[in-house]
């Protein structure tokens, strides 16, 4: 347009975790690129779920998640291992470490799979067995895919996922009985008498009185029998 001024914005840099370079002639790079923002889903499924139900426990998870995150960076900075290969700016003079050791993708889901696969076959007493190995399996094949499409997409080599994975899942270890102690002391339920827990109607339901979907489908359609009558509903 006549008049109109370009200024440089050299100080500008990409937002990293959303920010992954593929080769678009190769289908197996394409779809590398979509396991690797996989963890950024994991977030995004941890907020709606506390916006929608209020749950502790959702909290309880981002926090171990941001512990790990910040513990990959120092690690990283520490061991100073460089990735293999170039990538120019990426993750250049910001807050976040250039290195690749370990990586934080791996370990971001090393921690997922293990503290989750924990909880499931040590609280999930309400489900049967096949459905316990099909959960653990499917986090486990996630966490796979994940490390693979970062060791693929050439931000990691071999050694630096496998530490990642191997990092996060005595993290993830460590946090579920971390968080275990933390119910059992009492100081969760303390947590929630607070004003702010009562005004955000923040419960522990997922650990004191956890239910299934089928019985939340069960309760929803005896609530709408209720609300509409005999007949309705059918």
């Amino acid at each position: 347009m006549i008049g109109t001024q370009m200024f440089p914005m050299d100080n500008l840099i990409p937002f990293d975790d959303t920010y992954v370079l593929y080769d678009p002639s190769d289908i197996v790079s394409f779809i590398s690129c979509y396991f690797s923002l996989l963890p950024i889903a994991i977030l995004v499924f941890y907020f709606s779920w506390f916006v929608t139900n209020r749950e502790m426990e959702a909290v309880f998870i981002a926090v171990g998640h941001l512990m790990n995150e910040i513990l990959n960076n120092v690690v990283k900075n520490v061991i100073r291992e460089p990735r293999p290969y170039n990538f120019g700016t990426f993750q250049k003079e910001t807050l976040r470490s250039g290195f690749g050791m370990p990586s934080a993708h791996s370990q971001f889901m090393g921690f997922f799979a293990v503290y989750h696969c924990m909880r499931l076959w040590l609280q999930w007493t309400g489900l049967r067995c096949v459905h316990k190995v099909l959960g653990s399996a499917a986090v486990v094949v996630a966490t796979i895919c994940v490390a693979g499409s970062r060791v693929y997409l050439g931000y990691h080599n071999v050694p630096q996922v496998l530490v990642g994975v191997a990092i996060g899942a005595f993290l993830g270890s460590l946090y579920f009985l971390l968080v275990g102690l933390i119910r059992y002391s009492g100081f969760s339920d303390w947590v929630l008498t607070w004003r702010l827990a009562k005004w955000f109607l923040v419960k522990d339901s997922c650990y004191h009185a956890p239910i299934s979907l089928r019985e939340e489908y069960e309760a929803y359609w005896r609530r709408r029998s209720r609300l509409e009558g005999p007949g309705k509903a059918d």
